[in-house]
């Protein structure tokens, strides 16, 4: 089979199956394709699958047919060959038109598809690719230009305001990178930049995170210099900020509650000089070997992992650790640029995630001991889910108090800090400190 044909035959999936687009990729139907070829149908399948509800406005306006009335075999074919239209400039348009074309069967299907995309095409070429009236609904407008569901948007507009959520929803689809942390164990961040730099990666420091470096684009971390001597391990700034928030040292007895895939436990590890006592649990017993395998390649001995349900008090830590970690199940609406998949998902069921993370937190109030902390995460940009949880918390756990903290120039108010995509380039991400004890409200600077 072409790229085209596995390509289209992964949508198809994608669609009637709802597989994950990176599960797609790693299965066997692409392992007749080279290197290059494995390249081009990545990016082909991850472009159609961002910009999906784009492409449909298109097909629709120019088939003057709701997207939902056209067979879902064809409009996939569609969406193939609009992707190749618009947004892959290496094949020029007649190609990427008589190409997908041969994706058709019959006649009459074949000839649907090439007089949509043929008037794609022309549309392009003339700046005249039809869209929603922005003055009119402008988070239509903005649905479409970026691809994003309605709900979506409005939500965004109704927490940042229709400019900030346009540069947020922009932010997630251009900015490409790959942030990996540090194990300053083994080799400080000026050494692994240099030895990255070497090899060809062009590599960075974070200006956010001190542990942190920044490789622009995707790329696999796994033929990276260094990977196999455990120099470092795959993790956004945002999520290693949270750990510098919570501070550990050597020493310190801490439960990382929903630890999975392991990067809040490793770091913690570095940051304690591995010589204290983590607890990495999590529910799916499935997810345990990536902690595991990850422990062993970074050379952490600290760590403990085992299957545990967070909502389940384990009554043998009860008033006995130095610092807890609620990285808690979320909506992921602060890291809609990395998973495209996820921007597709129904609002449905959102509203049952506060519960879910109240209960977490009361499990894991009974595991500090006097002056202990409790570190609240989420990757998601929902008040409800963040904000509101926290007072939640606050308003039934009367000897928990937030604790401010500060990272560089980044400052929490009453304990808690978010990070927006747009604003400080890391995932969009929720960060809240709570001390046990009265009269420890707040961290020294």
């Amino acid at each position: 089979m072409t790229v085209r044909e596995i390509a289209l035959r992964m949508l198809d999936q994608y669609e009637t199956e709802g597989k994950y687009v990176n599960l797609l990729l790693s299965s066997h139907i692409a392992d007749p394709l080279n290197p290059k070829e494995r390249a081009a149908l990545t990016a082909l399948l991850y472009t159609v699958v961002e910009h999906k509800l784009t492409y449909d406005y298109y097909v629709g306006s120019v088939a003057k047919r709701a997207t939902a009335d056209i067979d879902p075999h064809t409009l996939n074919i569609l969406r193939l060959g609009a992707c190749q239209i618009i947004d892959m400039e290496s094949i020029p348009d007649f190609a990427a038109v008589n190409e997908t074309v041969g994706l058709a069967s019959g006649k009459g299907e074949r000839s649907f598809v090439n007089a949509v995309l043929r008037r794609i095409s022309a549309l392009k070429a003339s700046g005249e690719l039809p869209m929603p009236d922005r003055r009119k609904n402008p988070a239509r407008y903005l649905s479409v230009r970026y691809s994003f569901p309605l709900w979506m948007v409005k939500h965004f507009i109704s927490l940042l305001g229709e400019d900030a959520a346009e540069r947020l929803l922009r932010c997630y689809n251009e900015n490409e990178y790959t942030d990996l942390t540090v194990n300053t164990l083994r080799i400080s961040r000026e050494e692994l930049i240099e030895r990255l730099r070497t090899s060809g990666v062009d590599a960075e420091a974070s200006p956010l995170s001190p542990s942190t470096v920044r490789i622009d684009g995707a790329c696999d971390v796994r033929r990276l210099e260094g990977f196999a001597e455990g120099l470092f391990f795959v993790q956004d700034t945002a999520s290693a900020l949270s750990q510098l928030a919570l501070a550990p040292t050597p020493g310190d007895r801490i439960a990382d509650l929903c630890s999975a895939p392991g990067g809040k436990s490793f770091l913690c590890a570095i940051l304690s000089a591995d010589e204290g006592e983590i607890y990495s649990m999590d529910i799916h017993e499935s997810k345990l070997s990536l902690i595991r395998s990850g422990a062993e390649r970074l050379g952490l001995s600290s760590i403990r992992v085992s299957e545990a349900d967070a909502r389940v008090r384990r009554e043998e830590l009860t008033g006995s650790l130095d610092r807890v970690i609620c990285d808690c199940p979320c909506s992921g609406l602060g890291v809609l640029g990395k998973k495209s998949d996820m921007r597709y998902r129904s609002p449905e069921g959102m509203e049952e995630l506060p519960e879910l993370q109240l209960e977490i937190l009361d499990a894991a109030s009974a595991y500090p001991k006097e002056g202990g902390y409790i570190l609240y995460s989420t990757c998601t940009l929902n008040p409800s889910e963040n904000e509101e949880v926290v007072r939640r918390f606050l308003d039934t756990h009367p000897s928990f108090h937030p604790s401010d903290f500060l990272l560089g120039e980044l400052r929490s108010e009453g304990g808690m800090l978010t990070l927006y995509p747009h604003i400080h380039q890391t995932d969009g991400f929720f960060i809240a400190k709570l001390v046990r004890g009265v009269g420890a409200e707040r961290e020294e600077d």
